[in-house]
């Protein structure tokens, strides 16, 4: 059967073909199973006749023999007279009846009487003749051509005792051919073939047309209906007829569409509010970038006005002198230069703040990292703070490139800087280095947890935390793995450094221990988006006293 059901799935025939096929070779199956026990029953009823035909012709021999006897008052087989008239009557009856042999002999298995006259007086020996004597019983034997398996009969022999004067005297073989059993029998199974054929086409016939009607029809509709849901078409139905099972399947099937047309509908209504959600919050996040964004240009609106008023009073300085009478051409010329010169210092300055807080559309492109961080160095360098700070860059020459986008890239930097000067009241040293890194098997494992994910006693409604992705080491694991080019940046302050209980809550969203009007909380949790959206990640090492360091990996071009 699985060999069969593999055969159609290779064909990839109709189910009304496949039944149609199975049905014709349990047909098949059942015609030949018939007619080989219609064949056995009609062999065994033929025989049986053949049998009770000869059984009445060793009756009349009897009789015979019977009305010999009381004729002639002997009741002995050995009289002369009783055997010529045996003999006589053997002579007749064999010639109107079709016998291959026939002997009558005595208790000593001598041949009184046979179809052979040259045989009369011997003695011949048959068990089966010599047993139905001593036993009084009816005995046959079958010959066939072939074998005891042929059905290709050819004679019955059959065996019986010969009372005389109340006595078994002898007994009689009679040898009948039965070679037209064959023939008779060739002819009952064509009957019965042709019969079941006849019975088997009309059933097949009819079997189809209901297995059409009732199953295959509306399996098919079923199909098509199906096709139609896929295409996301719920409104077609199937019309019950029948309360049967394909009928309750139907039924089901239909109740199952209205259901799944109620879900499409609640699911296009998800899907709706899903994108307007989305839309708001991707409008809250550009909102929030820029946000971010301004509040950093308000931290540099002190350094900027100083930077730019430096270089102010010098022109008024120099325009004050060449509004003097005798000034020389050359001297003239110097300071003109001089206020090109500031003129250029303050036209940078600017404009570095200027592109820095001009909004941007998120674009990934090729990005080059050391020149990003040289960037916000700059612009950041023009603050107060940084009069005390010493910065050492450290940048790789020829470092690859990688995807993102700079703007976003250029606020990661500037955020995480800014931290690491806010750490440094007093001054410090802050070091900005940029190298390649391969990923190896020493990369860091799950167990180095940048930070903890809710912990059980945060509230729900107490922050943004079931906001946050999954833990950036789990996520990080699973973006490199070993032989990965990556471009590592490291920022790095000699501070005050972060405590381990704020370590674990860093980049959580308004979470900040700053003074209120020294930062919103956001700066972290923003970089680690952005850090992210370019594929990339952020580990922290701290320690108090001695200062953090910030190591942003993204993956090389």
């Amino acid at each position: 059967m699985h060999k069969t059901s593999w055969l159609f799935r290779k064909l990839q025939l109709s189910l009304r073909t496949e039944i149609i096929i199975n049905i014709s070779l349990l047909m098949m199956a059942a015609i030949l199973l018939i007619g080989f026990t219609m064949s056995k029953i009609n062999e065994k009823r033929i025989l049986h006749e053949k049998i009770e035909s000869g059984g009445r012709m060793v009756q009349d021999f009897q009789v015979m023999i019977d009305f010999i006897a009381l004729n002639k008052k002997e009741f002995s087989l050995t009289h002369p007279s009783i055997r010529k008239e045996i003999q006589e009557f053997v002579q007749v009856y064999t010639r109107e009846r079709a016998f291959r042999d026939l002997i009558i002999s005595d208790q000593e298995l001598v041949i009184v009487a046979s179809m052979h006259p040259e045989r009369l007086g011997q003695r011949f020996s048959n068990d089966l003749l010599a047993q139905s004597i001593k036993s009084g019983q009816f005995n046959t034997q079958v010959e066939k051509l072939g074998g005891r398996l042929s059905t290709q009969y050819k004679t019955l022999i059959l065996y019986s005792p010969l009372w005389f004067g109340g006595r078994v005297a002898g007994g009689i073989q009679m040898e009948v051919p039965i070679g037209d059993v064959m023939r008779h029998l060739l002819e009952s199974q064509k009957m019965i073939l042709i019969s079941i054929i006849l019975d088997a086409i009309v059933l097949i016939i009819f079997g189809s047309f209901l297995l059409s009607r009732v199953l295959v029809t509306p399996l098919k509709e079923l199909v098509q209906l199906t096709q139609k849901i896929s295409e996301g078409d719920f409104s077609q139905k199937i019309e019950v007829d029948s309360k049967n099972e394909t009928g309750q399947l139907i039924s089901s099937f239909n109740r199952m569409i209205e259901r799944l047309k109620e879900k499409q509908e609640s699911l296009d209504d998800h899907l709706k509010s899903l994108e307007s959600a989305n839309k708001q919050l991707k409008q809250a996040q550009e909102e929030l970038l820029r946000t971010e964004k301004l509040a950093s240009i308000g931290r540099f609106a002190a350094g900027v006005a100083h930077e730019v008023g430096n270089p102010l009073g010098a022109i008024l300085g120099y325009t004050s002198i060449l509004q003097q009478e005798g000034i020389e051409r050359e001297e003239e010329k110097d300071y003109l230069n001089r206020i090109e010169k500031e003129i250029e210092r303050i036209n940078r300055i600017v404009r570095e703040l200027l592109d820095f807080s001009r909004p941007s559309k998120f674009e990934i492109r090729e990005v080059n990292v050391n020149k990003v961080a040289e960037n916000a160095l700059s612009l950041l360098s023009y603050q107060k703070d940084f009069k005390s700070i010493q910065t050492q860059l450290n940048l790789q020459p020829n470092l690859p490139l990688i995807k993102g986008d700079e703007s976003q890239l250029s606020q990661v930097f500037i955020n995480i800087i800014l931290n690491g000067v806010d750490a440094m009241p007093n001054g410090g040293t802050l070091r900005i280095q940029s190298d390649e890194y391969l990923v190896e098997d020493s990369f860091p494992s799950r167990e180095h947890r940048l930070y903890a994910p809710r912990r059980k006693g945060d509230p729900m409604e107490s922050d943004y935390l079931h906001l946050r992705k999954a833990d950036p080491i789990s996520v990080l694991l699973t973006k490199f793995t070993k032989g990965d080019r990556l471009v590592r940046v490291r920022i790095s302050d000699t501070g005050v450094g972060i405590k381990k209980e704020d370590l674990e809550r860093i980049f959580d969203p308004f979470f900040t221990t700053k003074f209120p009007d020294k930062g919103t909380g956001l700066g972290l949790s923003i970089s680690l988006r952005i850090v992210e959206s370019m594929g990339g990640e952020i580990r922290v090492e701290s320690e108090m006293g001695k200062g953090s360091m910030f190591e942003l990996y993204f993956p090389a071009i």
